[in-house]
């Protein structure tokens, strides 16, 4: 019984994969800006619509595709990426606070037009990744239903949206492509080398409870041996392209009848929410041009909030550096995930403070 019920899992995860594969092609050949993960994520989603079972694939897809995700980003880096980055490190740090105070706003708007609690819907405002989000709703004791489709709905937009409205701003059509990684990919054997040690990277970050350990720890890994003088990478198309695979599979089946059934309760509060964070997401992202060296298209894509695993993916189909808007991105992830439990705890704990002081006569 017991490998019978292995098998079975096995069966869920090939059919998972092989929709997600068939999306993903479909996506390819249509010519979609990260066509790859668009339809990937558009056919695991109808798949999951329709009763398919992910089981425990969807977890174990987005974690390998993490880990594969941050091994490439990692391979790419080197001295060149330094002296950008330390520019705009400053005014990251400023856009990150207006950026996550934005979020805690449109959170208690959300939980007052749209009746949800406060926890449920502060983390379904919040401008993180969909899977850090998620598990943290949970441990939070949040609405985890609620907050993967808020989460689902921002990332699902801002891929179909962003690749499109980008290229249309005013200005960007004159501008040269920049081209974000220099010279020739490794071969196959030093790619499986690279590989072995991004991974191990990741999982050692993960075992020590590194949040989103899966996606730091390659690029801390084998990012920092390129900067030291390692000189891995970059690596063929081939494992970016199983990583927007594996990444868009498992996000399209977050969605579920359940999760839509309870999105359409807050469907108008929660447009709002996402228009409101995209369209200051891309203000704060032209703003990021204008006082550092980064190039429009990186900057933007380093401030709309769409997560660490997703928004360098666009980056190197629009042409702009998917390296420094992976660590920004990443930055921004980090400090939103070891700053909102204490800051949401201090919030709850104050308002309970106001209901148990009685009021002077």
């Amino acid at each position: 019984m017991h490998s019978r019920g292995r098998l079975s899992q096995l069966g869920q995860g090939l059919v998972l994969l092989s929709v997600g594969a068939a999306g993903a092609l479909a996506g390819h050949a249509l010519g979609l800006t990260a066509g790859v993960i668009v339809g990937a994520l558009v056919a695991s989603g109808i798949y999951r619509l329709l009763g398919g079972e992910p089981g425990p694939w969807r977890g174990r897809y987005g974690k390998a595709g993490r880990l594969l995700l941050g091994t490439v980003i990692g391979a790419a880096f080197g001295p060149d990426v330094l002296a950008p980055l330390q520019a705009a490190l400053v005014p990251m740090l400023g856009l990150i606070v207006v950026i996550v105070a934005l979020g805690l706003l449109l959170g208690l708007a959300l939980s007052h037009f749209a009746s949800l609690d406060d926890t449920t819907a502060i983390m379904s405002a919040m401008p993180g990744g969909l899977p850090a989000m998620t598990a943290m709703s949970e441990n939070m004791d949040a609405d985890s239903t609620v907050v993967a489709a808020s989460h689902f709905s921002r990332l699902t937009t801002i891929l179909f949206v962003i690749p499109v409205l980008i290229p249309l701003l005013p200005g960007l059509a004159a501008e040269t492509v920049v081209v974000a990684v220099p010279g020739e990919s490794v071969g196959l054997a030093s790619s499986l080398i690279i590989l072995a040690l991004g991974v191990s990277g990741g999982l050692l970050a993960l075992r020590v409870g590194i949040p989103t350990g899966d996606l730091v720890g390659p690029i801390l890994v084998v990012g920092g041996a390129n900067l030291l003088g390692a000189d891995f990478g970059p690596m063929p198309a081939g494992f970016r392209h199983a990583a927007m695979l594996l990444i868009g599979t498992a996000v399209g089946t977050q969605v579920s009848r359940d999760s839509l059934r309870k999105l359409r309760q807050v469907i108008v509060p929660a447009a709002a929410m996402i228009a409101t964070l995209i369209g200051t997401g891309l203000l704060l992202g032209w703003g990021l041009s204008k006082i550092t060296p980064l190039d429009t298209v990186t900057a933007l894509l380093c401030a709309v909030p769409g997560g660490a695993s997703t928004m360098p993916i666009i980056a190197h189909e629009l042409g702009g550096d998917f390296r420094i808007v992976a660590a920004l991105q990443l930055a921004r992830q980090l400090v939103m995930l070891v700053i909102i439990p204490p800051a949401l705890a201090y919030l709850f704990r104050a308002q309970q403070q106001k209901r148990f002081v009685a009021p002077k006569p």
